[in-house]
């Protein structure tokens, strides 16, 4: 288990960016809740860029969580890296395009 943290960062085009590094699962998810919640109350965004290369696992929870964050955000999450074992399962759950991500953005698998 890699221990969680998340950092925003507002930037001058209306964007916010979340970077995330840790294990993203259900002990962890409520603190990227927090930071995502806090940002977009604080910021309001025009769109989320969330960066997952620091996170090597997720679980269906952390999952949720990025689904939810979409549906909260008027320009969405755009998801601008990963790591190979969440590219792998973001792939394949369907939702690497519900995130407008190009592929070359992305961690290339191994």
């Amino acid at each position: 288990m890699t221990a969680f943290a998340a950092l925003a960062t507002p930037a001058a085009d209306g964007t916010v960016t979340v970077t995330a590094t840790g294990d993203l699962d259900m002990t962890s998810a409520p603190e990227l809740i927090t930071v995502l919640r806090d940002a977009i109350r604080r910021y309001r965004p025009e769109r989320v860029d969330l960066d997952l290369s620091g996170v090597p696992f997720l679980d269906s929870t952390g999952i949720q969580v990025l689904v939810a964050a979409k549906a909260d955000v008027k320009g969405g999450v755009r998801i601008t890296g990963t790591s190979p074992a969440v590219h792998r399962l973001l792939r394949m759950t369907g939702l690497l395009g519900e995130f407008g991500v190009a592929d070359n953005q992305l961690a290339t698998e191994q």
